[in-house]
């Protein structure tokens, strides 16, 4: 290094461009020094050698005269010889920094993430079409390590305030569980999702509907069609999970037997659950057509409109059968000398079925043990030894109580005095899953 000076804002401002960069080093603090290019820039470094290091001395940018005061570019070539002098190259950290922030793009980590870790999660189209819906078109080019906790709850405010508070609790989950991933695999060290709370405070649902409410959504349903009108039979047949009725599997049923095995992957404990098939449903099954996919093969799905994946339109389909459920309500009424617009459907969803079957169940008698059995609950009253040892068990009473429940459900839609019945005490301790 050449003759230093102390370097002041005037003896910056004073310096002159020539034709090769000149160097200015300053007399207070060794290394630190301004540089003034052929343009005339002045840019201030500083030269260091961090400790252990064997070779030429590093050089460190720090930024140009004017974005930086003297003292504010001086203070900083302190931090880096300070730095320097424990062996850190501060240059070489922050330029593998820019190249981590320049990697690891969401949208490449999502699509890894879906296809090894959440393809094997029952959960997983719920997840993969929140990702790709509400995360990955606003964020999805960006790098994970620039995703802040700011960004997550823009996407959430987002879903909420266009009405939909509860998907937003919804999408929540499946960005954590993306994020969480991401944690497991070593790319980021904590998730920006942690410490969000919910958007919505969401209460236990005991919604049952009346039989005069499941007499007016089996008769629409009939009258829906196919796929979405049998999905909605169906569940009250069978009182199973929407998601295990939708993506039914034609390999998964026995008609000979009444028989249908929801294998383990697709059951939401995880357990292989064989569920009886009444006359009602085998009726109904036996009526479906079988989608034909190209080469004039066949579809595995039951009920599907591609052929390749499980029908999935459910918001407007069940807006659709309200609609007309309420119509039919009414007409009923006008019929009955009542008033049709003192007639409501309070809200509801196609999960209210099973507590609603579980309900007419126990007024038909049918013991809580034989009735979680048919849900397929994880835990229930027969829980711990007892329970492995009867996991396989009741298949009698079981398959009793659908075809009890299939008489009911004629009654409910072919007797009008049904409407009257008395709905009884709800079932709703069951109904936690």
């Amino acid at each position: 290094m050449t003759q230093s000076v102390k370097l002041t804002k005037t003896y910056i401002d004073n310096l002159q461009a020539s034709a090769k960069d000149a160097m200015s080093w300053d007399s207070e603090l060794k290394g630190f020094g301004v540089k003034v290019t052929p343009k005339g820039r002045k840019v201030f470094l500083v030269m260091h050698r961090p400790k252990g290091h064997i070779g030429a001395p590093k050089k460190y940018t720090i930024g140009t005269h004017g974005e930086w005061t003297v003292q504010q570019a001086r203070d900083r070539a302190r931090e880096i010889l300070t730095e320097s002098s424990k062996g850190n190259d501060t240059g070489a950290i922050e330029r593998a920094d820019r190249h981590r922030k320049s990697s690891d793009i969401l949208n490449d980590l999502a699509d890894t993430f879906l296809k090894k870790h959440a393809a094997q999660n029952r959960t997983h189209d719920e997840t993969k079409r929140i990702l790709e819906r509400e995360m990955l078109p606003k964020h999805g080019r960006k790098s994970i390590h620039v995703i802040t906790k700011h960004d997550i709850l823009s996407v959430l405010e987002s879903i909420r305030d266009r009405g939909s508070p509860i998907m937003a609790n919804r999408a929540l989950a499946a960005i954590r569980k993306f994020m969480n991933w991401c944690v497991s695999r070593g790319i980021i060290d904590v998730s920006p999702a942690d410490s969000i709370a919910h958007l919505a405070k969401e209460t236990s649902r005991d919604r049952v509907l009346t039989p005069e409410e499941t007499k007016a959504a089996l008769l629409t349903a009939r009258t829906i069609g196919y796929p979405f009108g049998p999905i909605v039979e169906l569940l009250f047949m069978t009182a199973q999970r929407r998601d295990e009725v939708t993506g039914m599997r034609w390999s998964e049923i026995d008609l000979d037997k009444a028989l249908w095995t929801i294998p383990a992957e697709r059951a939401k404990n995880g357990k292989v659950h064989d569920v009886h098939l009444s006359k009602c449903a085998v009726a109904l099954i036996r009526s479906l057509p079988r989608f034909v996919l190209t080469g004039k093969s066949k579809s595995d799905l039951v009920f599907t409109t591609t052929g390749e994946t499980p029908f999935s339109g459910f918001s407007k389909a069940k807006n659709a059968l309200d609609a007309k459920m309420l119509q039919a309500m009414r007409k009923q009424a006008s019929e009955n000398d009542r008033d049709p617009d003192q007639i409501s459907i309070p809200p509801w969803r196609l999960h209210d079925i099973r507590r609603t079957v579980a309900t007419e169940l126990s007024k038909l008698g049918i013991a809580i043990h034989v009735a979680e059995a048919i849900l397929n609950h994880k835990s229930g009253t027969i829980s711990g030894v007892t329970a492995v040892y009867q996991r396989n068990q009741f298949t009698a009473e079981r398959r009793d109580a659908l075809d009890k429940w299939c008489d009911r459900l004629d009654m409910i839609t072919l007797n009008d005095a049904a409407n009257g019945v008395d709905n009884g005490p709800q079932y709703n301790n069951m109904m936690a899953q």
